[in-house]
């Protein structure tokens, strides 16, 4: 059973027993390949001086790229699924300060890029084989995003959904050619500015992009379900978990706030008094139990899973997490037809149905194949963001 996982960025494909194969892109390597080169041939324009002399700084005369030296940033694979033909594949890959559509044939190597834009914010998409079409979610500069469709060469056909809403995570219905199921959420808008300010609990829509009917599948106003797929039994499967309130709306902050005050104020002095020994006198303020390890004053960073903001720090130090990359509260449900719903399993950060019927998912490190309640693990890698059966 091929699996694609996204980790870090990267994209493996593992196939059977074997290792994982990682799937580069000729088109981001070029364009990696030709910074490096432009910054050799410019290096000497950039690089350090001892001395700054002169009325105009080198930095304005020569186009100083930063501290960094203008190093361009890795090449990011943001979402990836199966073309028509076997072992070809479309992805959705950021680099050099744009993000594009790709096709690409693995045996041949042969890269085809559909379209690039340096302003697309792509919410998940999916290439449907019966009318070769692929269905994108596309963000807008309003703050909203909505289905497009494309043609297999990347040409836009048109919207497919609309409204001050934001849709994403567009999956095939099996059975039905032209029906896809998704995620949605309503936006909340400043009354006098009009500018975006929140998002609402997202639910589960299924829509025939033809006939245009709509149904909502799944909603409830204390969670969000994101990243919905179809089995092919007509079962529905997505993530559930605790809607994110604002904070003007969480039980107990302002209490929370008012008695941790005086311990916030005490920090930001000390910061405060910290830089400034730092600077004049080159020694920290705080020096007792020895110099701090690099562990503890390495920033993890953070990652996006679905319109949510994951803090990597708390993967290792808050209890609801236990090591994976989400919390226990994000589950995997599912919904049989004519039946309640039913919780799957907790730390669950992308999933994806096989043919077969199997469940395959990641709760941020492991790959495992679920089914009839027997688990097999797949694969491994370090901080995964997406799994998808192809």
């Amino acid at each position: 059973m091929p699996v694609l996982s996204i980790a870090k960025g990267e994209l493996w494909l593992r196939n059977g027993e074997g290792a994982p194969q990682a799937v580069t892109s000729p088109f981001a390597t070029e364009v990696v390949e030709r910074d490096a080169q432009s910054r050799r041939n410019t290096g000497w324009k950039h690089a350090p001086r001892d001395e700054q002399t002169g009325v105009i700084p080198t930095s304005a005369l020569w186009g100083q790229r930063g501290a960094a030296g203008g190093v361009l940033a890795p090449p990011r694979f943001l979402h990836a699924c199966a073309g028509a033909e076997p072992r070809t594949l479309y992805y959705v890959l950021s680099v050099g300060g744009s993000t594009g559509l790709f096709r690409q044939q693995l045996d041949e190597r042969r890269e085809v890029r559909l379209f690039h834009k340096s302003s697309l914010l792509c919410g998940g998409f999916v290439f449907n084989p019966a009318d070769r079409r692929i269905v994108m979610a596309s963000g807008n500069a309003d703050g909203t995003m909505h289905l497009e469709v494309y043609d297999d060469e990347g040409n836009r056909k048109g919207d497919i959904t609309g409204g001050d809403c934001v849709d994403a995570s567009p999956a095939l219905v099996p059975g039905t050619p032209s029906a896809i199921v998704y995620q949605s959420a309503g936006v909340a808008r400043h009354p006098q500015h009009g500018h975006a300010v929140a998002t609402a609990h997202s639910t589960i829509n299924r829509l025939d992009y033809k006939s245009g009917q709509l149904d909502v599948l799944l909603e409830d106003e204390q969670h969000d379900f994101v990243a919905p797929r179809m089995h092919p039994d007509g079962t529905l499967y997505a993530i559930r978990r605790p809607l994110d309130k604002p904070a003007v709306e969480r039980a107990g902050s302002a209490l929370k706030d008012t008695v941790l005050l005086p311990f916030r104020l005490l920090k930001a002095v000390f910061g405060y008094l910290n830089f400034f020994s730092m600077v004049y006198g080159k020694e920290p303020l705080r020096s007792a139990g020895g110099p701090r390890t690099p562990e503890l004053d390495q920033d993890l960073g953070k990652l996006w899973l679905y319109g949510r903001l994951i803090e990597l720090t708390k993967v290792r130090s808050d209890p609801q997490y236990a090591s994976n990359l989400v919390p226990r509260s994000w589950e995997l449900v599912r919904k049989p037809p004519g039946r309640a719903l039913q919780i799957v399993m907790p730390h669950v950060a992308s999933f994806d149905i096989a043919p077969d019927g199997a469940i395959v998912y990641t709760n941020g490190f492991d790959v495992t194949s679920w089914r009839d309640g027997e688990r097999s693990k797949l694969d491994r890698h370090e901080l995964i963001e997406a799994v998808r059966v192809v």
